[in-house]
């Protein structure tokens, strides 16, 4: 049970007391005396007791083994802080590679840390990469993580061994790593700014690495993210921007904000998303920020060979679901068909290695973010 106190209660409580002291005074016609010296001693309780520093920022825990002090406000999982390397930290597609060269004492470290993101249903495929990669070995893991044929077209499947293979005792150990969705609410990409810096005041003491995502559906067509002025990079009168989120950072000193470039899907491959993501690169760049770029990840092959949107000509199936849309002489990069089923969209779960690749390169990010130089 937890027992607070408060400068109100103490009051209440005193006040009782002095009534309770009248009225046995009353019966028993103590002398006037007697009845001062005894309100005296009320109120002089009182009074050392409020003075004392600890009345104003302690709460009492009383357990049946032991009794002890915790300063407020209460933090129900304490972060324990890091000091990631100075400078910009860069993880894109090139960093897959990395994922097994990670020394065990990173490893470690990065498991220590307490992370938190916030993202839409893409999100939650990439938080299931990293539950997969907890599994001691790839064969120990659910068929969902290393599903590696496509059941489209051939040449879209991956090879499993190389994409879909991990093993070490115990697994890669994400307990400390949290995920959620967006909540309602938090449609437009301002919104999410806004739902991200309130979900922070809830919780941010309790982690050491936060951020968010801008998923696929913030970049197409119509959205005016990467407008300027009045995008994300601008600084806007009446919507939230990266001018706020800078602020919310600095405000937080001692916790760290990793960027993300967006997902990526089949349609979208679109200029806006090109836009916007090669705005958020410079400005990490510019600014040495933490940068994930998942955008370059989603949209490379394991080899390395650029992906571009839907709109090229080629025909391609799968189930029920088809497109065959005609080229239209642009080449924008896009989710590759080897990490998606989907015709137009981008989701990473029926097939498993581009779910896997971006939990890789997470990793290899939170080692970086644990200390080791990458090297």
């Amino acid at each position: 049970m937890i027992y607070t106190c408060d400068l109100f209660t103490l009051i209440r409580v005193a006040a009782l007391k002095l009534k309770k002291a009248v009225q046995k005074s009353m019966k028993k016609k103590l002398s006037n005396l007697v009845f001062i010296l005894l309100g005296f001693i009320v109120v002089g309780t009182a009074v050392y007791t409020i003075a004392k520093p600890s009345f104003f920022t302690r709460s009492v825990f009383a357990t049946p083994a032991v009794d002890y002090f915790t300063y407020l406000p209460l933090v129900t999982k304490p972060a324990q802080g890091i000091q990631p390397p100075a400078g910009m930290i860069y993880i894109d597609h090139n960093s897959v590679a990395l994922f097994d060269q990670i020394p065990d004492q990173y490893i470690t470290a990065a498991e220590n840390i307490d992370m938190f993101f916030m993202d839409r249903s893409v999100g939650g495929n990439i938080d299931d990469g990293l539950t997969c990669l907890s599994y001691p070995t790839d064969e120990d893991a659910p068929s969902r993580c290393v599903r590696s044929e496509h059941g489209g077209t051939p040449s879209y499947f991956v090879d499993p061994i190389a994409e879909l293979n991990w093993n070490r005792p115990g697994g890669y150990n994400r307990s400390n790593w949290d995920f959620e969705y967006w909540p309602s609410g938090c449609s437009e990409w301002y919104d999410k700014v806004d739902c991200f810096m309130g979900r922070m005041d809830q919780i941010i003491n309790q982690y050491d690495v936060v951020s968010f995502q801008f998923s696929y559906l913030s970049v197409d067509d119509s959205s005016t993210i990467a407008d300027s002025p009045g995008g994300f990079f601008s600084n806007n009168p009446t919507r939230s921007d990266v001018y706020d989120l800078e602020a919310y950072e600095a405000a937080h000193p001692g916790k760290v904000f990793i960027y993300w470039t967006t997902s990526l899907s089949r349609g979208i491959g679109t200029d806006v998303a090109t836009t916007f993501n090669d705005q958020m690169r410079l400005y990490a760049i510019n600014n040495d920020k933490v940068l994930f770029d998942v955008a370059d990840i989603l949209s490379h092959q394991p080899d390395g060979t650029p992906c571009y949107d839907n709109r090229d000509g080629v025909a391609y199936s799968f189930g029920t679901n088809s497109e065959n849309y005609p080229n239209d002489g642009q080449n924008i990069p896009a989710i590759c068909p080897h990490y998606t089923t989907e015709v137009d969209g981008g989701h990473l779960g029926t097939v498993s290695a581009g779910k896997i690749r971006v939990a890789k390169a997470y990793w290899v990010l939170m080692a970086r973010l644990a200390g080791w130089d990458g090297n």
